[in-house]
C-alpha cells in the first residue's frame, strides 16, 4: 500500500513539474521522461517485493516470473553493483593500509590491463555455455569478493588478486548483461530503444549518487575510509541477492514453460564461434564495431586524463572536478531518458550520420579541451563529450543487439523445414557415410545462407569491447612513449589535441566511407534499371 501511494504522489508531484515548468520542449520531454521512469520505478518496487516475497516457488500452484519483474532485477542489479561511494578514494585507502603510491600504481592498478581482455571474452564464453545470468551471478560473486578483500586484507598479493575480480566483474557488465537485456526486452513487447537507455540512465544515476554520497560522507562528515568500503560492501551484498533471483527465476521459467529448456542446451565449441563470425560479418556490425573502436578509446583516454589535464594548465588542483563528473552524468542520463522513444535513433538508415556526427563532434570537443586555457570551457566541452558518448554508445548498443538477434531468430524460422531436411539427409547418409558426416551434413543445413544458428549477443559485445580495450592499449603505449625534442614527455595538452585529431579522422574515414557505398549502389541501382527497361522492350 505504501508503493502505491508513492505511486500516486511520485505521478501528482511530476505532473504539476511538467504543467509548471517553461515553455521549452527540452525540459517538458525530459519531464516526461523522468516522469516515466519513476513511475516504473515505483511500480517496480511493488511488483519486485512482491516477486520477492513469494520466494520463487515453484509449486504447482505458482507461475514463473514475468520478463518485466526480471527486466527491473536487471535494472536493480545494474545500479548496485555501481554504487561504490568509496571507489574515487580506492588510492588514498590502499596507501593508507602501508602501501606506497609507486606500488599502487605499478604492482596493483596496472594488472587490470592485463586481466581485461581474457577476462572479457571468457565472460562472454560462460553467458553463452551457461546462461547470461548465471555469467551475471559470477560477475557479482567477482564484485563482493573485490570489495571485500580491499575492505579487509592487506596483503600485496591479495590487493593483486583484486584486480583479477574486479576485471571478471566489469566484464559480465558487457556482454553477459546486453544478452540478458535484449532477452528479457524482447519478451515484454517493448522496443529494445527503451530498454537500453533506461539501463545506462540507471548506470548513470548509480555512478552520479555514489560520487555525490562518497563526497558528502568524506568531506562533509569525515567518514573513515573502511566505513565508506563498508557502505560498498553491503551494496555489492544486494547485487549478490539480486543475481541469485535472476538466476532462481530463470530456473522457474524453464520449470514453468518445458518448451523453453531446449534453448539452454550447450552449443558446440565450432558452432558457437561460427555464429559469432557470422554475426560479426553482419554488416551493421562492422561499421558499429569500428566505430565503437575509435569513440570508446577516445572516451576512455578524455575520462582518465581530464583531470591531470587540468592540473597541468592550471598549476593546482581544481575543487569542481566533482561537480563537473555529476554534471555529466547528470545531464547525459537526462539526453538518455528524453531520447528514449526517439525513432531516428534505431533506425537503419540514420546508423551512418550518428556514427558520423558523433565522431566529428567528440574530435572537435577534445581539440578543444587541448586548446582551451579556460578552466569552465573545459568543464563545458567535458560535459558535452559525455552526453555526445552517451546517447552514440546507447544508439550503437541498440542496433548492434538488434541486428543481432534479428540475423538470429531469422535462422531459427528457418529450422523446422531445415531440420526436416536435414533428418532426410541422415537417412540418406546413414547407409552411405559415417553417423559424423551425417551430423556435419544436417549442421551445413542449419547454418545455410551464412546467417547465424543463434544470437550470440554476449560474445558479440565482449569482442568488440576486446577490439576497444586492444586499440586503447596500443594508442595509451604510444602516448607513453611519445616525446618531444627535448627527450621529455609530450604534454597532456598536445595528447589531448592528437586525440582528437584521431576522432576527426574516424569520422571522416566513415564519411568517406559512406559517401563511396552510396555512389556505388546508386550507379548499381541505375544499371540494374537499365537492363530492366532493355529486357522489357526486347519482350514487347
Amino acid at each position: 500500500q505504501a508503493n502505491r501511494t508513492g505511486s500516486s504522489w511520485i505521478e501528482r508531484f511530476c505532473t504539476i513539474t511538467i504543467e509548471c515548468a517553461p515553455p521549452l520542449a527540452g525540459i517538458s520531454d525530459l519531464g516526461r521522461g523522468v516522469k516515466c521512469y519513476l513511475l516504473h520505478l515505483s511500480h517496480m518496487a511493488d511488483t519486485t517485493g512482491e516477486f520477492m516475497s513469494q520466494g520463487l516457488r515453484t509449486g504447482q500452484q505458482g507461475r514463473a516470473p514475468s520478463a518485466e519483474r526480471r527486466l527491473w532485477l536487471l535494472l536493480i542489479l545494474c545500479f548496485l553493483s555501481e554504487f561504490l561511494p568509496s571507489e574515487p578514494f580506492l588510492l588514498d585507502f590502499l596507501v593508507s593500509k602501508g602501501l606506497t603510491r609507486t606500488q599502487v600504481s605499478d604492482q596493483v592498478f596496472n594488472l587490470w590491463l592485463y586481466f581485461r581482455l581474457p577476462a572479457l571474452l571468457l565472460m562472454g564464453v560462460v553467458a553463452e555455455w551457461a546462461g547470461a545470468a548465471r555469467a551475471l551471478l559470477l560477475g557479482a560473486i567477482c564484485g563482493t569478493m573485490t570489495v571485500a578483500l580491499t575492505l579487509l586484507c592487506s596483503s600485496l598479493f591479495l590487493l593483486q588478486v583484486t584486480q583479477l575480480t574486479v576485471a571478471l566483474s566489469t566484464a559480465a557488465h558487457v556482454g553477459p548483461f546486453y544478452a540478458l537485456l535484449f532477452e528479457l526486452s524482447a519478451r515484454t513487447g517493448s522496443t529494445y530503444q527503451v530498454h537500453v537507455h533506461w539501463a545506462k540512465a540507471t548506470l548513470l544515476l548509480s555512478n552520479f549518487l555514489a560520487g555525490v554520497v562518497g563526497s558528502v560522507l568524506r568531506r562533509g562528515f569525515s567518514l573513515p575510509y573502511a566505513w565508506m568500503w563498508s557502505i560498498g560492501l553491503c551494496s555489492q551484498l544486494a547485487a549478490l541477492t539480486v543475481a541469485i533471483s535472476l538466476v532462481w527465476s530463470e530456473a522457474s521459467r524453464q520449470s514453468h514453460s518445458p518448451s523453453t529448456r531446449t534453448s539452454v542446451e550447450r552449443p558446440s565449441a565450432r558452432q558457437m564461434w561460427s555464429d559469432v563470425a557470422r554475426s560479426l560479418r553482419l554488416r551493421a556490425v562492422v561499421e558499429w564495431t569500428s566505430w565503437s573502436v575509435v569513440m570508446h578509446t577516445g572516451h576512455v583516454m578524455v575520462t582518465t586524463y581530464w583531470q591531470s589535464l587540468l592540473r597541468a594548465k592550471t598549476g593546482t588542483a581544481q575543487d569542481s572536478n566533482g561537480f563537473a563528473s555529476a554534471a555529466g552524468f547528470l545531464m547525459a542520463g537526462g539526453a538518455l531518458l528524453v531520447s528514449t522513444r526517439a525513432t531516428v535513433l534505431s533506425e537503419p538508415r540514420s546508423r551512418p550520420w550518428v556514427m558520423i556526427l558523433s565522431l566529428l563532434c567528440g574530435g572537435l570537443l577534445v581539440t578543444s579541451m587541448g586548446l582551451f586555457a579556460e578552466v569552465w570551457a573545459i568543464y563545458v566541452a567535458f560535459v558535452i563529450f559525455q552526453v555526445v558518448f552517451r546517447l552514440s554508445s546507447a544508439t550503437c548498443a541498440q542496433q548492434v543487439g538488434a541486428e543481432v538477434r534479428r540475423s538470429g531468430l531469422a535462422t531459427q524460422q528457418q529450422l523446422p523445414p531445415l531440420l526436416q531436411h536435414a533428418q532426410e539427409l541422415q537417412q540418406q547418409l546413414s547407409s552411405t557415410a559415417s553417423p559424423d558426416d551425417a551430423v556435419v551434413g544436417a549442421d551445413a543445413l542449419i547454418v545455410v545462407g551464412g546467417l547465424p544458428s543463434r544470437a550470440r549477443v554476449a560474445l558479440v559485445f565482449s569482442i568488440q569491447e576486446v577490439l576497444s580495450a586492444a586499440v586503447q592499449s596500443t594508442l595509451q603505449f604510444g602516448f607513453g612513449h611519445w616525446r618531444t625534442e627535448d627527450g621529455k614527455l609530450a604534454p597532456l595538452a598536445a595528447r589531448f589535441e592528437a586525440l582528437g585529431i584521431f576522432l576527426l579522422a574516424g569520422g571522416s574515414a566513415l564519411a568517406l566511407y559512406t559517401t563511396v557505398r552510396s555512389v556505388v549502389g546508386s550507379r548499381a541501382a541505375m544499371r540494374l534499371g537499365r537492363d530492366r527497361d532493355s529486357h522489357c522492350r526486347a519482350l514487347a
